[in-house]
């Protein structure tokens, strides 16, 4: 049973034994080993949270802890037999408890919100000229100084581009009109003058 058990718990990590309390599994995050140069895997412990349900009902209900016990079997019995009976059950402010096809047990959840958790309000901060440096190349520079180093060379265009097509523009309609003039012939694009040798 111990080895059943234990299956249980770790496929589920936790475990609720009447009378004891529930056992729950909890992981501790991995860890850095700076010397080793790694980070050490996840581990995993066990907590037992001994009857804390119980102990509350008795000391909020003024029963003892036996009766407190009693009190939650009759009420987890009542759901069951009413869901047994109705097929589903409508637990206020909780949510609504039935049977699926496979005849598991499922809880369609509220959702619930506290009065004292209010909205945040989140607005995205930009900082104008805000200092700071930045790493250009293999120099670091201020955010300042890259602003005017690129504010420098943003003013002296780079006019190469516009004058290559200009001239790319005239001389295709230079071309065009060469042609116009002289006829679509091979004739056209040579030399039409007669040497004469003496």
């Amino acid at each position: 049973m111990q080895n059943t058990l234990y299956e249980f718990l770790l496929l589920n990590k936790k475990l609720s034994l009447p009378g004891i309390g529930t056992i729950r599994l909890k992981q501790k995050s991995s860890q850095l080993d700076f010397t080793n140069k790694q980070f050490t895997a996840p581990s995993y412990y066990f907590t037992l949270e001994s009857k804390k349900l119980f102990e509350w009902l008795s000391l909020s209900t003024g029963v003892t802890e036996w009766d407190a016990i009693r009190s939650v079997n009759d009420f987890s019995f009542s759901l069951k037999s009413k869901i047994s009976g109705a097929g589903e059950i409508n637990w206020d402010n909780v949510g609504v408890i039935k049977r699926d096809v496979a005849g598991n047990l499922r809880l369609n959840s509220h959702t619930i919100t506290f009065s004292h958790e209010q909205p945040v309000a989140a607005e995205k901060v930009i900082r104008e000229k805000a200092e700071h440096t930045v790493l250009v190349g293999e120099k670091e520079r201020s955010a300042v100084e890259m602003e005017e180093y690129l504010a420098d060379h943003s003013s002296k265009r780079n006019y190469g581009w516009i004058i290559a097509v200009v001239l790319t523009v005239l001389a295709v309609m230079f071309i065009g009109w060469y042609f116009s003039e002289k006829g679509f012939i091979p004739s056209s694009t040579g030399n039409t003058s007669v040497i004469r040798s003496n």
